[in-house]
């Protein structure tokens, strides 16, 4: 199989993790877009099928491979699964693309200079919504992802649901944004959140990301 994509995004992270999960051979190779109905990434070659989008590779995965599985069989616990991974592709992944232009493919990428009051103004925002008080598109008060994240966490075990499987692969990957964006957390203030993200780092699936 091939994984077309940059090792850096979190969403091919969640497909390479999955794949190493299963066990799996692959490749990556650079962003194929005109394989992306929107122009994305990840997209997997699987022979002669192509698959985009790192929540429908993940599905296509456990379907065609089901051991180990990374879904729940219980549908409330695959609902919540289902949720935090989506929790972790949408609101963890906000703003953060921009952040990472700026930051690293700008300088180091393309030769062009970082525009550093753009660069402030996004992490600013990145922080509102990661550690602070956000709030909606509709104006109401909602947890900060790091306060979410804390309260789905159990003190008792490093995955969000009873076993390891998709919702731990969508979150730890896209925690990644912060270290790359150059914003940090208190693990002193959310200590489930940097037990269970290093614990998970320690995984051989993981640790194939590096």
């Amino acid at each position: 199989m091939i994984v077309y994509g940059v090792e850096l995004s979190p969403f091919v992270q969640k497909v390479v993790v999955a794949l190493e999960e299963k066990g799996l051979s692959y490749t990556i190779e650079p962003p194929a877009p005109e394989l992306h109905p929107l122009g994305k990434m990840p997209v997997l070659r699987d022979g002669d099928v192509v698959v985009p989008d790192s929540s429908v590779i993940c599905a296509y995965l456990e379907r065609k491979h089901p051991t180990p599985s990374l879904y729940p069989d219980d549908p409330a616990e695959l609902a919540r699964a289902l949720f935090l991974e989506e929790y972790g592709d949408a609101a963890m992944a906000e703003g953060w693309g921009e952040i990472i232009l700026e930051r690293i493919v700008k300088p180091q990428m393309m030769g062009q200079p970082t525009d550093e009051a753009r660069l402030a103004e996004l992490q600013r925002a990145v922080r509102q919504r990661w550690t602070e008080a956000p709030r909606s598109a509709g104006g109401s008060p909602i947890p900060s992802v790091l306060d979410y994240l804390e309260s789905q966490i159990p003190k008792d075990r490093d995955t969000l649901l009873e076993r390891f499987g998709i919702a731990d692969i969508a979150v730890v990957a896209h925690m990644g944004w912060a270290e790359a964006g150059g914003v940090t957390f208190d693990g002193k203030r959310w200590p489930n959140v940097e037990r269970y993200v290093k614990a998970t780092h320690r995984r051989p699936s993981f640790v194939a990301l590096h």
